[in-house]
C-alpha cells in the first residue's frame, strides 16, 4: 500500500513539474508578417520578411530575411514560449490568435513591440 502511495505521490509530482502546453491550435500552420511596432508606431522593420510556421509536432520554423531558425514551441493561455534550437526559453504575449491573424507582443531591451502575422 504505501508503495502504490509513493509511486503515485511521485508520477503527481513529476507532471505538476512540467511546464503547461495548451498548442493553441489557433497557431498552426504558416504565417506572414504584416506590421512591426515599437511603442505602437511603425518600426522601420519591413515585416513582410517575417515568417513563422508552427507545427502540430511541437516544433516551429522561423525567418528574417536571411535569418533562421527553428526550435519547439509550446502555449500557456495567452504565453507563446519558443525555445530556438540550443537555446534558451523565451516568451511573447498573444494579443490575437484567431486562426487568421496572429498579433504579439515582445519586450526587447525595454521596448514594447508589437508584430502582426496573417495566415498563408
Amino acid at each position: 500500500m504505501k508503495i502504490k502511495f509513493l509511486i503515485t505521490i511521485t508520477a503527481l509530482a513529476f507532471v505538476s513539474c512540467q511546464p503547461a502546453n495548451d498548442k493553441s491550435p489557433a497557431l498552426l500552420g504558416q504565417w506572414k508578417g504584416t506590421e512591426w511596432l515599437i511603442f505602437d508606431k511603425p518600426s522601420g522593420m519591413d515585416a513582410s520578411q517575417v515568417y513563422f510556421e508552427f507545427k502540430e509536432d511541437g516544433t516551429y520554423t522561423a525567418q528574417f530575411g536571411s535569418q533562421n531558425q527553428n526550435g519547439t514551441w509550446r502555449t500557456e493561455k495567452d504565453k507563446l514560449y519558443t525555445t530556438e534550437t540550443g537555446k534558451k526559453e523565451i516568451m511573447v504575449k498573444l494579443l490575437k490568435a484567431d486562426g487568421k491573424n496572429l498579433d504579439f507582443e515582445m519586450n526587447r531591451g525595454g521596448q514594447l513591440e508589437t508584430l502582426r502575422l496573417v495566415k498563408k
